[in-house]
């Protein structure tokens, strides 16, 4: 939850730094239009939303982020030789940190954890913490390591690049996230898919994404009932709440699917609270049930492309659609080294499927990891792609 105030900090910083030579100015101008008109959207939506207060203050967040995102990134781009090997250096500092700090974490029997928590909250919490605890910042971590190990790897630092990746891997395998062990997928399908990288791959890409952006709540509409798929004995337990909730907002999507219910009106939307009785069978195979409550809607689809349609309607699903469709080629496209796409790829790739299976797309954390993550692949790419010219 600290990247908010350290992506804040960042932002001003470089922007106070850079206001004379407008760096947000080389932000590529298509980006910026696309971004414009999603942040304008999302403001517009206030208007007809179920909580113009909270929208309105959600779109102004996002407009503010996404400003702050546009600075670090253009400050990236027109960073000289000497500022590139900078940022290598403190994002591998950064990373084996995290990776020590999670050991930490683990041997002290999530103390720490259960202390830092405590002066959060003001309360007392258990003395231990479940493991699950770590999930965000594991995720986070893994994401934030792709551009330093494809760094080392250019550098021809393969040992370290090997030990790094190793250490990472065993860090998300102990994690108890999903979405860790999805960016490991997402990783080597990257490094399979990645290593030619050229136009036509780039735009397939970016098709792909944009298609998921549109198709989604057509698949999600052809969800059996709960109780239907709780009898599922390939779907975990876990597992199962994420389609009671999928369920639901695709039924609310389909009552407003052009205009939306507003930016960030997940929490506010009628029959939300709601509870949803299921019976599993518990152990697998004994023939017990046992009654489960699941609530409709808590805080967020935990799913992107299904909070776009909900909030901000069919608009707004296919401004992100055309968002994604650019960055295919962007990461991918030709001209790009084996070392780039692969770490652009993997990136835009991760990001995207994390944030259909975890998170809410508007949590603040998660917005400036985001930009936090392109900021940093853009000020490494000239080390990952010498013959790549600064503006591509």
């Amino acid at each position: 939850m600290g990247l908010s105030p350290l992506f804040a900090l960042t932002a001003l910083f470089v922007l106070v730094h850079g206001w004379r030579d407008k760096v947000w100015m080389a932000f590529p101008r298509s980006l910026s239009v696309i971004l414009a008109l999603i942040c304008g959207w999302a403001a517009l939506t206030s208007f007809w939303a179920v909580d113009p207060a909270r929208s309105m203050f959600s779109a102004a967040q996002l407009g503010l982020n996404t400003f702050a995102g546009v600075v670090l990134v253009g400050a990236a781009r027109r960073l000289d030789n000497q500022g590139i090997r900078r940022v290598g250096a403190a994002m591998l500092a950064g990373i084996v940190l995290g990776m020590v700090l999670f050991v930490v974490g683990l041997v002290s029997g999530r103390r720490i954890a259960a202390l830092l928590v405590s002066l959060e909250s003001g309360d007392s919490y258990p003395y231990r913490l479940a493991i699950q605890v770590f999930n965000r910042g594991v995720t986070v971590t893994g994401l934030m390591a792709v551009p330093v190990l494809a760094m080392l790897w250019v550098q021809g630092r393969r040992r370290a690049a090997s030990v790094a990746g190793l250490l990472g891997v065993a860090m998300m395998l102990a994690a108890k996230a999903l979405a860790t062990k999805v960016l490991l997928v997402i990783d080597v399908l990257a490094l399979v898919a990645f290593r030619r990288p050229s136009r036509s791959m780039g735009i397939g890409l970016g098709a792909f994404l944009a298609s998921l952006a549109i198709l989604v709540p057509l698949g999600t509409s052809m969800l059996p009932t709960p109780q239907v798929s709780a009898d599922w004995s390939f779907l975990p337990y876990s597992s199962h709440h994420r389609l009671t909730i999928w369920g639901f907002v695709t039924a609310r999507i389909q009552e407003r699917p052009v205009l939306g219910w507003g930016m960030d009106s997940a929490r506010a939307i009628p029959g939300g609270e709601d509870d949803q009785i299921v019976y599993f069978e518990y152990p697998r195979g004994s023939g017990n049930r046992l009654p489960v409550t699941e609530q409709k809607l808590p805080l967020h689809p935990h799913n992107a492309v299904l909070q776009w349609w909900l909030e901000l309607g069919g608009v707004g699903a296919l401004l992100f659609a055309v968002l994604l469709a650019r960055l295919g080629p962007l990461a991918v496209g030709a001209g790009r080294s084996t070392a780039l796409a692969v770490c652009a790829g993997a990136l835009v790739v991760g990001v995207t499927v994390i944030s259909s299976v975890s998170f809410g797309f508007w949590q603040s954390w998660w917005q400036c990891t985001m930009w936090l993550l392109a900021a940093w692949a853009t000020a490494l790419a000239p080390l990952l792609s010498p013959s790549q010219t600064r503006d591509e």
